[in-house]
């Protein structure tokens, strides 16, 4: 059986554009900063019923 490379028959070409910095010059990005609050306000409800369902289930 015969092995392809796994880019067919096109060669590799390298990519010469620089990397993005980790961090822009006026802040972080502002659809992050909102993405890691809703995850906080998500993880904050979920820990907050499942200790209320724990003190229900004390109580019973």
């Amino acid at each position: 059986m015969l092995q392809r490379p796994p880019n067919g028959d096109r060669p590799v070409v390298p990519v010469t554009e620089p990397e993005p910095k980790a961090m822009p010059a006026d802040g972080p990005d502002p659809r992050l900063v909102e993405l890691v609050r809703l995850l906080a306000r998500r993880a904050a409800r979920q820990w907050y019923e499942k200790t209320m369902e724990e003190r229900r289930a004390g109580r019973s």
